[in-house]
């Protein structure tokens, strides 16, 4: 399943292309993050004022539809694609949800992609949110967490 998350920057005026990020959860990796779900849940058990952990994991790719660092070699080619990406965005409605499935198809072109440091996991109860620095900044983001029960709907694709 291919999942795509709002993210939002601690610099309201720049997000460093990082507007949404792109979450491919297998069925491996959704168990994973069940897993530490429940682990999160053992851990209240002990210690009721724990609300989340944090595990390094960079498993998001951060873009932007509009951000090209290749702009220069195919200007007609990018804007294109930029705007077919924007589009695609827009339909799926992702500024209001905040959390979609996207089409098995859906790619970002590797020029959208900005670099990030710091990627971690968040687990909470109720799901999986991620956190990183882009590269060359001093801010941070964060998604748009993904529910518990998305993480589960893999694992019953899976089995079905």
């Amino acid at each position: 399943m291919i999942v795509i998350v709002k993210v939002w920057s601690t610099n309201p005026d720049y997000s460093a292309g990082c507007d949404y990020a792109v979450v491919e959860i297998s069925e491996d990796f959704a168990k994973v993050m069940l897993r530490r779900i429940g682990v999160l849940s053992q851990q209240k058990v002990l210690d009721p004022a724990v609300c989340e952990t944090y595990y390094w994991d960079c498993s998001p790719q951060y873009f932007s539809p509009w951000i090209d660092r290749a702009r220069e070699s195919q200007p007609r080619e990018v804007e294109a694609m930029c705007i077919k990406l924007d589009d695609i965005l827009a339909d799926l409605e992702v500024d209001t949800c905040e959390v979609v499935t996207a089409p098995a198809d859906f790619r970002v072109s590797d020029s959208q992609i900005a670099a990030v440091e710091c990627s971690q996991m968040i687990v909470r109860d109720g799901g999986i949110a991620f956190t990183a620095i882009p590269k060359h900044t001093g801010i941070y983001l964060t998604t748009a967490e993904i529910p518990k029960q998305v993480l589960e709907s893999v694992l019953t694709t899976a089995t079905a």
